[in-house]
């Protein structure tokens, strides 16, 4: 597969680190934002391999190879290597390069045409001096173990080593086979290799010349069929789960065929000596976007979970547990696999030809906390699963380790580490070797875990190209898949502190209208005052939901806080503009229409700032230069042009770069507080003065309360009489 990563290079785009996750049967299940997965969660490396490429976005083409690829479908997860967003900066829009990293892929598929097609219950008969060669079969839907019949004829006495690996799926490889092991044709040129297959599936089988010191990894055959023979188990039966669809995405569980289509919680009845695999289907496109939820309990007697004291046996040396139907000693062994089955071993192992794992659960009747597991799977992988259990009894185990007066004891097939303390005597009791029990099973899917996010977040659904999966929207500073990680959360007092900044901060708001209504600017002191009330109600609805208030919709006071802000700058530069009154409130009218417009078109972009700041800029020193040409003196006082004025561009200067160019997710509390201050202080000193005479800019004129405003609410005139 060839991938091309072009980054836009004009205004500067740097090159961006980009991660692409590749993966068969389902989407990759990573967590590009470091967080680890919860508790409970399958480790996504115990799973099918997810194919990692790191590559830059500088337009160089990358190589990737995967050999042997399985057959289905295979789906790639891109996207930029993640950075912490608290040290980021707050970028405007419209100020910065507007990036795009822009993928292109070309994937080129070579297929091996020597593969000879042969039939699995045949065999093989192969002239040595065919080898190396490749051959497939397709087996039937069955998982018995399969007698695979080899011979190599024509052979000589300087004849090397031969071999045999086997694979599902896909061509097998020393690194990736389900049976790699080797024998010399000169001693015995037929051998019987026994194999578990994957129902229904095509098996490739890879004959070639073994060179020892390059091929320490394969065993002889011969050790190999001995060692299967002592592991595998008889009596294998396997049945089908009955689906129950609730009707929504990734919404269904499984469980044993009943009546009650309602219970998806199946009772899965074992004994001794019998292997019981369940089977059911995870379908492609339809149900791996969700999560996978799998419960097991054993079920045990009502004593045992009301704490029964568990009854002893005096013997010569001391007081044994004794067995009976309350003291049952037993483990259920869990596997789980997708495309085929393996057999549970006492160790807690589960065996699939030559590979051994960690079983998915291990169930002991020891005490009440290792009778129950759940694990979690997001995004499954589509194909048939299988689940597999198997019972051990108590066969010799005693003297028993046990604690709490007897009411908690520990058992295993092999002699356990003791405690002194604990333990009385060293006789030990005959066990069982037959015994039963009875497994609970729950198996169910989601979208996101259980329907939700740990109520830290909201549970969408992300369509692309077709394909759609359920991921989580976390809030308040939650992380994880779930949103259940709080790790990289602030205290509870660094969040308050920071929405008391952001919010107390346009209290000094109040001094700007008080300034603005003494120097007789009554419209200009009511946007000053919808300013503060929206900015101090958005930034406290906009916080953490731990400490945020909301007293309406948070894009309403969203659209508020910006319509406001802008408008300030607006009616400030009108103020400052040498204009008469009625022209003036035409302007008011014309700039609230025109910014609304904007605002609602993209409050965020930099066009919805400059565009109205722009013009009044323009109309503020038109009129100036044509008030100064008409007259040749200046309008306003002398200490307006050398004092105020000067003080309030710099304010507002040092303002828009807090506001445009230092905020980042780290300091925007107290960055953008101290712009909410600056900006407030500059009205100050931008207002002109114009209105009155020889006093104070900062205090009311003594006849302030005579003005016509005082009066507004008086009769204009006297009413007239009636006739």
């Amino acid at each position: 597969m060839y991938i091309w990563l072009f980054h836009n290079v004009l205004r500067r785009c740097s090159p961006q680190d980009v991660i692409i996750n590749i993966k068969h049967g389902s989407y990759p299940a990573v967590n590009p934002d470091g967080y680890s997965f919860p508790k409970g969660f399958v480790d996504p490396a115990t799973r099918d391999r997810i194919h990692t490429v790191e590559l830059l976005s500088d337009g160089k083409n990358t190589t990737y190879v995967i050999s042997n690829p399985k057959p289905g479908n295979w789906y790639a997860l891109a996207y930029r290597k993640w950075e912490d967003p608290r040290t980021q900066k707050v970028e405007q829009q419209g100020l910065v390069a507007d990036c795009h990293t822009i993928l292109y892929t070309d994937l080129q598929v070579k297929r091996d045409d020597n593969i000879r097609l042969i039939d699995c219950d045949e065999g093989l008969v192969i002239s040595y001096s065919d080898i190396p060669a490749t051959y497939k079969c397709m087996t039937i839907d069955n998982i018995d173990p399969i007698n695979f019949n080899l011979t190599i004829i024509h052979t000589s006495g300087n004849d090397t080593e031969v071999s045999f690996l086997i694979q599902a799926l896909s061509q097998p490889t020393i690194e990736s086979s389900l049976l790699s092991c080797y024998f010399d044709p000169k001693a015995n040129n037929i051998h019987t290799i026994t194999f578990t297959p994957h129902p229904n599936a095509w098996h490739y089988f890879k004959i070639d010349h073994h060179v020892q010191q390059n091929d320490s990894r394969i065993d002889n055959c011969d050790l190999y069929y001995t060692r299967t023979e002592q592991d595998d188990a008889s009596n294998h039966s396997i049945f089908d789960l009955m689906r129950d669809d609730k009707g929504r995405f990734f919404t269904f569980d499984y469980g044993l065929p009943t009546t009650d289509l309602q219970d998806a919680t199946s009772l899965v009845n074992l004994t001794s000596g019998e292997v019981r695999t369940l089977r059911f289907k995870v379908n492609q496109f339809l149900d791996i976007g969700g999560t996978l939820a799998l419960e097991a309990s054993l079920l045990m007697s009502l004593k045992y979970y009301m704490g029964y004291k568990r009854e002893f046996r005096k013997s010569a040396k001391g007081s044994l547990l004794a067995f009976s139907e309350d003291n049952q000693f037993m483990r259920v062994v869990i596997c789980m696999d997708i495309g085929h089955t393996s057999v549970p071993l006492q160790s807690g192992q589960c065996k699939y030809n030559d590979h051994v794992k960690p079983a998915l659960f291990v169930l002991n009747s020891t005490d009440s906390e290792s009778i129950y597991d759940k694990v979690i799977i997001p995004f499954p992988d589509s194909g048939s699963w299988y689940l597999t259990f198997r019972l051990f009894c108590d066969e010799v185990v005693c003297p028993c380790h046990s604690s709490h007066n007897g009411t908690k004891y520990y058992v295993n097939s092999s002699p356990l580490d003791r405690d002194e303390e604990d333990v009385s005597g060293n006789d030990t009791r005959p066990g069982e070797t037959e015994c039963n029990a009875t497994v609970v099973l729950s198996i169910s899917s989601t979208s996101c875990v259980s329907g939700r996010c740990s109520n830290h977040g909201s549970c969408l659904l992300n369509t692309f190209g077709g394909l759609i999966m359920s991921f989580c929207s976390c809030s308040a500073g939650y992380g994880s898949w779930d949103c259940s990680d709080d790790s990289r959360m602030d205290t509870r007092v660094s969040m308050l502190v920071s929405v008391l900044l952001l919010t107390l901060s346009n209290l000094l708001f109040f001094f700007s209208i008080y300034v603005a209504i003494i120097r007789l600017y009554y419209t200009e002191a009511m946007m000053y005052a919808f300013t503060m009330v929206f900015s101090t109600f958005y930034h406290a609805c906009d916080a953490p939901a731990q400490v945020a208030y909301c007293i309406t919709r948070p894009n309403i006071l969203q659209f508020g806080d910006f319509y406001c802000g802008i408008m300030c700058f607006w009616v400030t530069l009108l103020a400052m503009s040498i204009i008469g009154e009625k022209l003036r409130s035409s302007l008011q009218l014309i700039g609230a229409i025109i910014i609304a417009l904007l605002t609602t078109w993209n409050m965020h972009s930099i066009v919805a700032f400059i565009l109205p700041v722009a013009v009044g800029c323009v109309l503020l020193f038109i009129s100036w230069y044509l008030d100064w040409r008409k007259n040749h003196s200046l309008m306003y006082k002398r200490s307006y042009y050398t004092t105020f004025l000067p003080i309030g561009i710099v304010l507002v200067g040092i303002g828009l770069v807090c506001f445009a160019f230092l905020q980042t997710e780290q300091n925007y509390k107290i960055v953008h507080s101290v712009w909410h201050m600056i900006i407030a202080a500059s009205v100050v000193f931008l207002l002109p003065d114009v209105k009155r005479s020889d006093t104070n800019p900062f205090l009311p004129s003594p006849n302030f309360w005579r003005l016509p405003f005082c009066s507004t609410f008086n009769r204009s005139q006297t009413p007239m009489t009636a006739e």
